[in-house]
């Protein structure tokens, strides 16, 4: 189901698709937890219907192989290892060159498409100069991790936001208490919130925030560790509290520009040492960062 704040997109792909202008190439712009994946594929449903309606009627063969996920036009490419491979381009490019199972439209939806190595990325160029007739490709990406200029100039882009009205009443009808303020870092991102619930962790994010609040970090290291070492993901999520943090001090003046970049950077410098290098002892790492923190 496609959430109300991308009904707007939602409905600028139906206009373009029922008009005969639906690009090719397109490449949703939007944060995980915005709704990219569920606006793509309502829209592959849409395209790979046999009714020949602007929405998915539902009955035809090639929507009922769509419900349990069978149908032979329907291409779903996402990160292996961290990566999109030039192999896995290749493939994408044999899929479509090969005949439609319906004598229709065939699709492809490459999640996390800022993960395309630079060989990928150049063999997915073919593709996009070159489209076959009723063949659609559509990316989905971040819109912090900047992807090639050739990429991007060969496709059709919509950045995907969220109204923050309509994220408060969503957040609101999953039974979560908006006026938290742990829930106001992810006005930009509900679903986040909904899979987290669905999950059982919203105990363990609230939990983030509260540590992160802290006024000696230091003495939390211990909670911090085993909620690491449960989801490394939380590794992310108590990051983006400490950041909020410190730009509430910086603003408010309890924190000077030098001390501000340097805890920043002390952050970036955890997180980024967390994704990159193979057998860190996160103990000690997250020691040095609560340190560093702590520092006034």
């Amino acid at each position: 189901m496609i959430p109300s704040w991308l009904q707007p997109n939602y409905q600028q792909l139906q206009q373009l698709g029922a008009t005969g202008q639906l690009h090719h190439g397109l490449l949703l712009l939007g944060k995980e937890g915005v709704g990219s994946f569920d606006l793509a594929y309502q829209l592959t449903l849409d395209l790979l219907c046999m009714s020949n309606g602007t929405q998915a009627c539902g009955v035809c063969k090639a929507c009922t192989l769509n419900k349990s996920q069978t149908n032979p036009d329907f291409m779903l490419v996402s990160a292996e290892k961290d990566s999109i491979s030039v192999e896995q381009v290749r493939a994408i490019s044999d899929f479509f060159v090969s005949t439609a199972s319906f004598q229709g439209n065939k699709v492809v939806i490459v999640k996390d498409a800022h993960a395309l190595t630079l060989s990928a990325s150049n063999a997915l160029l073919k593709t996009l100069e070159e489209p076959n007739a009723n063949r659609y490709l559509v990316l989905l990406s971040d819109p912090n991790t900047p992807l090639p200029a050739t990429i991007l100039s060969r496709c059709f882009k919509i950045t995907l936001t969220v109204d923050a009205n309509q994220a408060k009443q969503f957040i609101s009808d999953l039974g979560i208490d908006v006026t938290q303020p742990w829930v106001n870092a992810f006005l930009h991102r509900p679903l986040c919130l909904k899979q987290w619930q669905e999950d059982g962790q919203l105990s363990a994010v609230e939990s983030l925030y509260q540590l992160s609040q802290q006024q000696t970090l230091q003495s939390c290291h211990k909670q911090l560790l085993e909620l690491f070492n449960q989801n490394t993901d939380y590794i992310d999520i108590f990051a983006q509290f400490c950041a909020q943090k410190l730009q509430t001090e910086l603003l408010s003046n309890t924190l000077d520009v030098k001390r501000y970049q340097e805890k920043n950077q002390a952050l970036l410098s955890f997180a980024h040492k967390f994704k990159e290098v193979k057998g860190l002892n996160l103990s000690l790492q997250l020691n040095q960062l609560l340190k560093q923190l702590s520092y006034l």
